[in-house]
């Protein structure tokens, strides 16, 4: 690379235009391209439905084996995009042999006219690798030696640069920019790393041709990625890692038997001792790891969150009717009461008259009166219980099934009685939630088990020891209308109340921030005052 002195007397030069209509790529243009002071723009045609994303990575694939770096991607029009890139003429020359037209995913063609020269540095002072190195600095800890590289590319102190390490030549020239910010003094020598963790990168395979990382790297964290083949990841068979995540890949689906799975990963790391979270080589007496949380390959993770919170929040209102529109028309509700040895919540759960321990039935006629059906009888059901305050920290949650349009979950952990000093019981439920239109989901089934918590269990006494009772006031909560069908339902609510016409009743909605209590309250209000004006009616 050209030092400032000499890059600053760099003679100015007109921007030069490749087209893919008729592409060329000469000596003269050449010269420009290979200049590091000026800035190419590239216009992308046939973008189609791809995201910005997925364009760029198949761009910089065709420029192999040089590297490309695109910055600030722009949807200039529809089909058409532009981004602006630093290169050596190499990586433009690549595109041009191909005819500066390449192949999308789905086979469409992508053309690419190239801008030469189109901003100088002076112009646009951005220095991609003074700002990934700035990155990587942050995302090193020197006290225990972990990089942490997960979901590099949607880095925010990144900005607009697409620096995608799924990407063989990418990954290795962050790895070399890892060396220049953590060993400024040393650039030969190799990082100082006992962790790397590449979680969430889409990352097929590690190939490098650099022994960037020193004998002491001994945990490998490589979970929800696109890895196919253990085979794959032949670069760190040198070196004695002893615990390795692989969890989240295509991989893990590939072997029927688990030991097959440990004895495939084992012939790569043969120092292996602990895996996705498993101590291996052990006798089968020992019982394996519990996770606090499964999410499977956590892509609906944010989902389950939303629910769990919104769930539990509404429960613990003072007025449970504010959970009417979590149900499903046709939802079934039932609840298992376990043992219950405190005074105090014996006397409680005498309200939960819809106990369906089967254990415990006499007459099992009442059977099928237990199973609860439609939200009206279930919310019924939930308002002749005393409040209650669950405690988030404690829950444990699962996904059991994933399918196309619905979800399993099951919730586990404590929860007290606002109004009544005395220990917190134990709740487990198993939710199956269904997607909606408006890409909303409602409850269909909802299994319910509680029990007191017995003394003689030790978890249980060390989370009674941790939560203490206190009076609390219910949390709170803001109801927020988000899908199209709900505003409707509600405009044409107010509207068959009031006989005020859709646009006065979208009016007194919107003021109200979609809370149906308070646009009809304000109406009776007005109303009441013949403050309505007549218009409203017509």
């Amino acid at each position: 690379m050209a030092n400032t002195e000499s890059i600053e007397n760099m003679p100015a030069v007109e921007p030069v235009r490749l087209s893919h209509i008729k592409p060329s790529f000469s000596t003269q243009e050449s010269s420009i391209a290979s200049r590091q002071d000026l800035w190419h723009k590239f216009i992308l045609f046939g973008v189609g439905q791809y995201k910005a994303k997925e364009v760029l990575r198949v761009v910089i694939m065709a420029c192999e084996p040089e590297i490309i770096l695109p910055v600030m991607y722009k949807e200039e029009e529809p089909n058409k995009s532009t981004f602006l890139a630093k290169c050596n003429s190499n990586a433009i020359e690549n595109l041009v042999k191909q005819s500066l037209c390449i192949a999308l995913p789905n086979g469409q063609e992508l053309r690419i006219d190239i801008v030469l020269g189109y901003l100088t540095s002076q112009d646009l002072q951005l220095n991609p690798n003074r700002t990934i190195t700035q990155a990587l600095y942050y995302r090193y800890e020197p006290t225990k030696k972990v990089l942490n590289l997960d979901d590099f590319e949607n880095e925010k102190s990144l900005g607009s640069i697409f620096c995608p390490i799924s990407l063989p030549k990418i990954l290795h020239f962050v790895l070399r920019c890892t060396k220049m910010g953590i060993l400024s003094n040393n650039r030969d020598s190799k990082l100082p790393v006992r962790e790397l963790s590449l979680r969430y990168n889409k990352i097929t395979a590690i190939l490098l041709f650099e022994k960037f990382f020193n004998y002491h790297l001994t945990k490998l964290d490589l979970r929800h990625n696109q890895i196919a083949d253990v085979e794959y990841l032949r670069y760190f068979s040198e070196f004695k890692i002893s615990e390795l995540w692989l969890d989240g890949n295509p991989l893990c689906t590939k072997y029927n038997k688990c030991q097959d799975y440990v004895q495939a990963v084992k012939n790569v790391f043969p120092h292996l001792q602990k895996l996705d979270g498993i101590v291996i080589g052990m006798e089968q007496k020992f019982v394996p790891n519990i996770q606090s949380n499964f999410l499977r390959d956590g892509t609906k993770t944010c989902l389950i969150k939303q629910f769990v919170k919104h769930y539990f929040t509404l429960f613990d209102q003072d007025d449970r009717q504010v959970m009417n529109g979590l149900y499903d028309r046709d939802a079934l509700y039932s609840m298992t009461l376990g043992p219950v040895s405190n005074y105090v919540h014996k006397q409680l759960t005498k309200t939960f008259v819809t106990n369906r321990n089967l254990l415990k039935f006499v007459d099992y006629a009442k059977c099928q009166d237990f199973l609860l059906r439609g939200p009206e009888k279930i919310i019924s059901a939930f308002r002749s219980q005393p409040p209650t305050i669950h405690h988030f920290k404690s829950f444990q949650v699962d996904l059991l099934h994933e399918g196309e349009i619905h979800l399993a979950i099951a919730v586990q952990g404590y929860f007290s009685f606002r109004e009544v000093s005395c220990p917190p019981m134990f709740f487990n439920r198993t939710f199956i939630i269904m997607k909606k239109e408006d890409n909303e989901y409602c409850i269909t089934n909802d299994q319910c088990y509680l029990d007191g918590t017995p003394a003689n269990n030790n978890s249980s006494s060390a989370h009674n020891t941790e939560i203490k009772f206190e009076a609390k006031s219910a949390p709170k909560f803001i109801p927020t209308v988000f899908s199209v069908s709900e505003k409707d339902q509600l405009l044409t609510f107010l509207h068959e109340l009031t006989t005020m016409n859709m646009k006065y009743c979208h009016q007194y909605l919107e003021d109200a921030n979609w809370d149906i209590r308070t646009a009809i309250t304000t109406f009776m209000s007005m109303y009441t005052v013949n403050n309505v004006p007549p218009a409203a009616f017509l």
